[in-house]
């Protein structure tokens, strides 16, 4: 899996926890791989998780499988604090 769409993965993913981080347009061209490596906000109940699970993605090239405990505890952390 190529670095740019795990990258996309793991936003999505957080995206999908957390809210969206900000307005973006499925038509905006996409910015460079450095731009797209935005770190999720560690304000809030789940900042924590949510940061080491995209730095989990990031690092491991979009592998879900290798960050599975860390989305799990992101999305637990949602669970609870909802």
């Amino acid at each position: 899996m190529a670095l740019g769409t795990g990258s996309a993965m793991g936003h999505r993913a957080v995206d999908a926890m957390m809210g969206p981080r900000g307005s973006s347009s499925e038509a905006a061209p996409p910015a460079p791989p450095e731009i797209q490596r935005e770190i999720p906000p560690t304000d809030g109940p789940c900042g924590q998780q949510a940061k080491q699970f995209s730095e989990c993605m990031s690092n491991n090239f979009g592998d879900m499988a290798a960050c599975q405990q860390y989305f799990d505890a992101m999305q637990a952390c949602k669970m609870n604090n909802q």
